[in-house]
């Protein structure tokens, strides 16, 4: 049991940062604002660290996954957590993470009713002063421990802010879990579609990939990907990203834009082919029928997929290499 106590690195964080916005949010803070010390990749001024949720999840191994996209998202909303995308790939989705130092400040300022709290506890402090005292001159290692505590976190994160007394911030909480349940019934369902239909097992890899999907479109635009897979016989997750990628470039967000630049398309193939007719001899003519040109991203045409890497395939024959090789290494 003795092995389990501070003998590996600790998180430390400090107890007025935990009240001040959860104790889960306050450790990914922390750990966070430690790597961005550390960083050195700068844009629009600021230091950035980038990580995906796998990398997290090694650096909080107390948790799961969904948790800590969980954690994550909710910082992102109230503004502590900023992210964004400075993959130089566009396929690259691994997010880049830094704080509002500002807006954490916001969250954690001193309030009168704080401030007098504060000070009683101060009073209660003075009293055991002394004892403190005493225990430094038995014991100077705890004063060293102390320090070097202290020094390890930074003032920017030593803030405090009182418990919340009213239902304003417990209503928003309950809101957000509404929406990750929402989420989360989203994601399972993709999942079970993706499962019932022939792609296949989900693994992480995959799983992080609809996940990033999923934020930069919408659930439905990923689950309409997969329905269009389906239907032109490419069951695979290749197929499905390059139609994401190709509606993500092309700025749709929703079904309903998709189906109308689909349509669209459509209407513009009819009106080539009515266009053209036969003459009395028989011979093809085109009646000058007038046409609206339609922009190359409307030519949406996903009925041929592109041929997929099979790693087993490529395995089987790196084997059958070695095994040739093996039996005759001269020829």
């Amino acid at each position: 049991m003795a092995t389990l106590l501070l003998d590996d690195q600790p998180l430390v964080i400090l107890p007025q940062l935990a009240v001040a916005i959860g104790l889960n949010e306050s450790i990914v803070v922390q750990q966070l604002h430690y790597w961005l010390e550390k960083s050195e990749n700068v844009h629009d001024g600021y230091k950035w660290v980038y990580n995906t949720y796998e990398d997290w999840r090694e650096q909080f191994p107390f948790w799961s996954e969904s948790t800590i996209r969980r954690i994550i998202t909710k910082l992102e909303k109230i503004g502590i957590i900023v992210s964004a995308n400075f993959n130089r790939s566009k396929i690259d989705k691994t997010k880049w993470y830094r704080i509002d130092y500002d807006k954490l400040a916001e969250f954690t300022q001193e309030t009168p009713s704080n401030q007098d709290e504060q000070t009683t506890v101060q009073d209660d402090v003075s009293t055991v002063q002394n004892e403190q005292t005493t225990d430094e001159i038995v014991n100077p290692s705890v004063q060293d421990d102390q320090s070097s505590c202290s020094d390890w976190t930074v003032e920017a994160l030593n803030l405090t802010r009182p418990i919340p007394d009213n239902t304003t911030e417990n209503t928003s909480e309950i809101k957000t879990e509404d929406e990750e349940d929402a989420r989360a019934h989203s994601f399972r369902e993709i999942i079970h579609f993706i499962e019932q239909n022939g792609f296949g097992t989900v693994g992480s890899y995959i799983g992080e990939k609809i996940t990033s999907w999923v934020d930069d479109t919408s659930e439905e635009l990923v689950l309409e990907a997969l329905k269009i897979a389906v239907e032109n016989g490419a069951k695979t997750w290749k197929y499905v990203e390059t139609i994401l990628r190709d509606w993500f470039e092309k700025g749709y967000r929703t079904v309903g834009q998709v189906r109308a630049a689909q349509l669209a398309f459509r209407e513009q193939q009819l009106k080539k082919r009515s266009a053209s007719s036969s003459s009395g001899d028989g011979r093809k003519t085109r009646k000058p029928v007038r046409t609206e040109i339609v922009p190359d991203w409307l030519k949406m045409d996903y009925s041929q997929p592109e041929d997929d890497f099979d790693v087993e395939q490529a395995r089987r024959e790196l084997e059958e290499r070695l095994k040739k090789y093996k039996d005759n290494p001269d020829g």
